[in-house]
């Protein structure tokens, strides 16, 4: 079997064609399954790269929540047509309250689950058009009358995430504002731009980056492997500014490619709470005439970003309860009796997944079920090589999910077939609805069908 532990990617990523899933319990008792979306999308560019909810007007998503509001994301109408524009709408009973009027992409990455400010919320990843390299990330309460909670800028992207299963759910972003266009760089240079992780606690954002060190460390270790000796040496002989026609064009771009990287080293160790190591490292690999300047630039630069929307910076040391292990479920409670008809569900809707066969090991919850089981708001896989796809139409594959408490696949495991490391890493990037217990998000374990189709 592959096991596959899911974490923050510090890289942009760049996908092809991707097909949209239909996804199902295979445990006994399940619903029965339904359409969740029904649209193919190209990326072209890493921003805009991730599949969205709605983009360019194309995809719809809808979804009442356990407090009765129904969540819509779908092309704007004009004249009882689709516009090239999305629109998200919170409904309640006969009041809709329009979070996002128009806007050329809309993805959720966020329902239902709780940042930090002890209601349930949607967080709703937004671009003015398709091809914008930044976003902005709307959260709304879904508690009662809708009304917007706060508003973050300067990332290229949002994704909230329990990224190590202890309780913890924390906003992954880059920081795009503070690094676009820096010192003669484009944003395409780099491949890891400067990572933040954020929380809100008690409705005010911290930044939390000094947790998660570990994965700093990992990102730093692949770009210093990806540089060569020679490649600093060239770089530390130049006078760091690299303006075009100052060297020849075949060395400059290298020296771009080599400045982009030490860039890269030096903000993970600044954005992870490591100043004087960020200072010690650029002192090391920048061109010693230019080291005061680049420094203060550096500096500016943060401060100008998402720095400035941040309450307070939590310090390196961890929370008590950092150790503790998210309690997992896996059981939901049954709300109808044997035999009775599966309720229906609506065209573009989530999966209703119920079910309470046993699974796993005997460390997982068997006795305690949640309210509500994980549902679907996007999932995708990369469409499979074309000789394949006709043995793919035809079959089921199965796989079992750990989703955290932001409604994130925290690991994935193949059951059926033994191996398809395709899926196990589209699932990395799904997103659905937490479990519910008590009105609560928590983490869940899920085995399930997977059914592909264009």
């Amino acid at each position: 079997m592959i096991e596959h532990r899911m974490q923050r990617t510090f890289h942009g990523e760049k996908r092809s064609f991707a097909w949209l899933l239909r996804f199902t319990d295979c445990r006994k008792n399940a619903s029965e399954l339904a359409l969740v979306l029904a649209w193919l999308i190209l990326a072209t560019s890493r921003a805009p790269a991730q599949n969205a909810v709605c983009s360019g007007g194309y995809g719809r998503f809808q979804s009442t929540f356990e407090t009765g509001i129904t969540v819509t994301v779908d092309a704007v109408r004009s004249g009882g047509f689709a516009t090239k524009s999305c629109e998200a709408v919170l409904s309640q009973a006969e009041h809709h309250t329009s979070a996002v009027p128009s806007a050329g992409q809309i993805d959720i990455d966020v329902l239902g689950a709780d940042l930090g400010f002890g209601v349930p919320v949607i967080a709703l990843d937004v671009r003015e058009t398709e091809q914008d390299s930044r976003s902005s990330y709307e959260i709304w309460t879904l508690e009662k009358q809708p009304r917007l909670l706060t508003t973050l800028t300067g990332g290229d992207s949002y994704r909230a995430q329990d990224a190590d299963l202890n309780g913890y759910v924390a906003i992954w972003t880059s920081d795009a504002s503070a690094v676009e266009a820096f010192d003669g760089l484009t944003y395409a240079d780099y491949s890891s731009p400067p990572t933040v992780v954020l929380r809100f606690e008690h409705g005010n954002l911290v930044d939390v980056s000094a947790w998660y060190r570990a994965q700093y460390d990992a990102q730093i270790k692949e770009l210093r492997s990806a540089l060569t000796p020679t490649q600093l040496a060239e770089f530390k002989k130049s006078d760091g500014r690299l303006a075009f026609g100052s060297v020849s064009a075949s060395s400059w771009v290298q020296l771009r490619k080599t400045k982009a990287a030490v860039l890269e080293i030096v903000w993970a160790y600044l954005y992870s709470g490591r100043p004087d190591q960020a200072w010690t490292e650029l002192q090391a690999a920048w061109p010693s005439s230019d080291v005061a300047r680049i420094k203060s630039a550096v500096i500016a630069a943060r401060a100008a970003g998402i720095d400035s929307q941040v309450k307070t910076v939590a310090s390196s040391k961890l929370p008590a309860k950092w150790n503790s292990t998210s309690f997992l479920y896996a059981n939901r409670r049954s709300e109808r009796k044997e035999g009775a008809e599966a309720p229906p569900v609506s065209p573009g809707g989530v999966l209703n997944m119920a079910g309470t066969e046993k699974l796993g090991d005997e460390n997982r919850p068997r006795d305690i079920s949640v309210d509500a089981a994980p549902q679907p708001i996007l999932l995708w896989r990369p469409a499979p090589p074309e000789q394949e796809i006709g043995q793919l139409m035809q079959s089921n594959e199965f796989i079992e999910l750990t989703v955290d408490e932001a409604g994130k696949v925290w690991s994935a495991k193949m059951i059926s077939p033994k191996t398809d490391p395709s899926l196990v890493s589209a699932a990395a990037g799904w997103k659905l609805i937490p479990a519910l217990k008590d009105g609560k998000p928590v983490a869940y374990l899920s085995k399930m069908t997977v059914n592909p189709y264009r």
